[in-house]
């Protein structure tokens, strides 16, 4: 009996949440549904201008409306704008409050895995950080451990906090935080670049400004649940997408309201619009209902999808998790190799300086005397005792400034960095020859240094020579202290751009000891193949 009661207690709960359920499928937001009901419910923001704010009568005017209306318009359904925050939008998404974001969301792989974006993106935000008068920087190392308010719920404020080891004190709505940028709570408000760009131009925030590169460049994207992707639905929203990049609708809204734009509408705009031989655009959906690869983000490919290299990776990358996207994606495969185009031609300048200075010098001053002699010992000296980083800040800051102001000349960077590489370890390779040609003055008295001599002397200078060569090749990641574009520069950029740390420097590992081996290699080479030749003792 008492069982029996008990399942009628189970059925009456079934019964009171039937409507509920049937509510939740009607409430669907698969295109079939959203035209049945005839209403299109688009999440917005009212507090990100340009993108979405109120006007004088209340309304939510915008970029991100006008794109709202045109789809609800190409669906052939009424326009519903509901109102969303930072926070809750993907909360409002998941329960089925509204069918579409369009709420200015960056498109990255942790949202990805909540919900369904579509592609192609729309538009694109980066972050930078809005400054009170007076208290402005231009690089971001400089706001390292600095308070910095932020808005709950951003994508940007993890990464932009481990990346620049910002302390961010963060605010639920963006009034708040202008309120607490305002009363001195924090050194900057950081968030989206348009939002800050619009706000610094209002009366009231003037002397505000945001001197920062941008950071964080990422396309933004309109989501929809995640159990719609590759429906109806989402295929329509990107074809609609597609279309507005190809017409340039996008560009000119953008252009409309006034929001910064670093190309990426200009070049979508090209990609989509770019036609085969037949006039047939080539970005079209492959059998899957994909768009081909190469109009979509390489972040966002599988392997299957492309070929080569970028096969590789992202084979990689799916089946053993290990992200190498240098590899993968074209962009960063190229600022890699010129990194490590710059590295070899770097070590090749710099050896060829060292060479051909230390051995000049040590030609030049071998069984002399006198008080110029003495000069080039000491000037040989200081480059040989003083470190090559100490050298490249002296010369590229310290009379690189004076040069720039004097004379309006700016010292290149990569030739600064090659002699001062070079003219270090010259002071070694003149004190190798010297002290060979001294080793050889033990049996032959009246043996002067000379040019046509040189490869007996070289003889007994070869291991300290070599020696001193391969220590320049491990010394070329320190030209990035003067932002020379070699293989470290390239390898922190990507950093900063991807966030993969452990993966990048372990590479950057491996490779600095591939091409520190390959040189070895080459210097062994050339010790035998010359040498034996020359003449013996």
């Amino acid at each position: 009996m008492r069982n029996r009661a008990f399942l009628y207690l189970l059925g009456l709960i079934g019964l009171l949440f039937l409507p509920l359920a049937a509510q939740a499928a009607g409430d669907s937001a698969s295109l079939d549904n959203i035209r049945r009901k005839g209403v299109i419910r688009v999440g917005v923001k009212t507090d990100f201008s340009p993108y979405n704010s109120l006007n004088a009568q209340g309304e939510v005017v915008g970029f991100e409306s006008d794109i709202a209306a045109l789809i609800a318009g190409r669906l052939g359904v009424t326009l519903k704008k509901v109102s969303i925050t930072t926070e809750n939008r993907f909360q409002k998404l998941e329960l089925g409050e509204v069918d579409i974001l369009i709420s200015t969301v960056g498109d990255t792989a942790a949202r990805r895995k909540i919900a369904t974006a579509v592609e192609p993106g729309y538009n694109e935000t980066s972050v930078n950080v809005l400054f009170k008068p007076g208290e402005a920087v231009d690089t971001w190392p400089k706001i390292r451990h600095e308070t910095i308010c932020a808005v709950q719920g951003s994508y940007f404020n993890k990464p932009m906090s481990e990346r620049y080891l910002l302390e961010l004190q963060t605010y639920k709505t963006v009034r708040d935080a202008h309120l607490a940028l305002r009363d001195g709570q924090c050194s900057g408000f950081l968030y989206a670049t348009a939002a800050l760009a619009n706000t610094s131009k209002l009366p009231e925030w003037r002397g505000y400004t945001m001197p920062l590169p941008n950071a964080l460049i990422t396309p933004m994207a309109i989501f929809i649940a995640r159990n719609e992707q590759g429906g109806e639905l989402d295929l329509a929203l990107g074809n609609i997408l597609a279309e507005l990049h190809r017409t340039g609708w996008l560009l000119e809204a953008n252009n409309k309201w006034g929001i910064a734009s670093t190309g990426w509408l200009t070049a979508q705009k090209a990609i989509w619009s770019e036609q085969d031989k037949n006039g047939q655009y080539k970005c079209v959906r492959n059998s899957s209902g994909l768009w081909v690869a190469a109009c979509r983000s390489g972040e966002y490919v599988s392997s299957t999808e492309v070929t080569g290299m970028q096969a590789v990776g992202l084979w990689v990358k799916e089946q053993l998790g290990v992200d190498l996207n240098f590899i993968y994606d074209p962009y960063d495969r190229t600022q890699f190799l010129t990194g490590v185009a710059y590295s070899m031609l770097l070590i090749t300048c710099s050896i060829a300086i060292s060479l051909t200075l230390g051995i000049a010098v040590a030609i030049a001053v071998d069984g002399r005397s006198g008080l110029d002699t003495r000069a080039i010992h000491t000037i040989m000296a200081y480059g040989r005792l003083t470190p090559p980083l100490l050298m490249m800040y002296l010369i590229f800051f310290g009379f690189g400034s004076w040069t720039m102001r004097e004379f309006g000349l700016k010292l290149p960077a990569f030739a600064v960095a090659a002699f001062c590489s070079g003219y270090y370890t010259a002071g070694m390779v003149m004190r190798a020859f010297l002290e060979a040609a001294n080793h050889v003055r033990s049996s032959e008295p009246g043996y002067r240094l000379r040019l046509r001599q040189l490869a007996r002397t070289a003889q007994y200078a070869n291991w300290p020579v070599k020696q001193a060569l391969i220590n320049l090749t491990k010394q070329t990641m320190i030209a990035s202290a003067i932002a020379i574009p070699e293989l470290l520069s390239a390898s922190s950029l990507l950093i900063a751009e991807k966030g993969n740390i452990f993966l990048t420097m372990t590479v950057l590992l491996i490779t600095f000891y591939l091409i520190t081996s390959l040189w070895t290699r080459l210097f062994d080479y050339l010790e035998k193949a010359w040498l034996p030749a020359a003449e013996r003792p």
